[in-house]
């Protein structure tokens, strides 16, 4: 690094163009570089207008017991959104979707495709496994026979 800056003042003292070599390397994290994911075309921050817009009305709406600005949109088709103050907190795609749409990708909902598509698990629990991007997590849930039960994106609470 003190080369570089050498080479830099001495073209400056004798009057020439910095050599290449006296340029900065600039550092990026992969993370910076990474997008957020998207599940059916809806990712986290979306606002409830953009939700409409891809998957329409939906077929019903529940309130957040726990949360006053959040409430559950669900859909006939197997997919559920929340949202909390109008943005996106969680997309989930149910099993009985068959296939969910990861990144513009086409999954089939089952167990062996979606480790396929996610990678090794980066996470494990008694309910499922997922992988970890950023502040965001992707986690496979299953129920108490190892069935899959949903494909649900929301924000890592260890990363936020």
């Amino acid at each position: 690094m003190i080369i570089s800056w050498l080479l830099l003042l001495s073209s400056i003292v004798h009057g020439g163009p910095p050599p290449s070599s006296a340029a900065p390397a600039v550092l990026l994290h992969a993370e910076a570089l990474q997008r957020p994911w998207q599940l059916e075309g809806v990712g986290l921050g979306d606002t409830g207008a953009q939700v409409e817009s891809m998957w329409g009305k939906p077929s019903s709406v529940a309130s957040d017991e726990w949360q006053q600005d959040c409430e559950t949109w669900s859909y006939k088709t197997g997919k559920n959104v929340g949202l909390c103050g109008g943005q996106v907190s969680f997309v989930q795609v149910t099993a009985a979707a068959r296939k969910a749409n990861l990144d513009g990708k086409e999954v089939a909902m089952a167990g062996t495709e979606l480790r396929q598509a996610l990678g090794k698990p980066e996470f494990e629990a008694e309910d499922g496994w997922g992988v970890v991007k950023g502040a965001e997590a992707l986690k496979v849930f299953v129920d108490e026979r190892g069935r899959l039960v949903s494909l649900d994106l929301f924000h890592d609470p260890c990363n936020v």
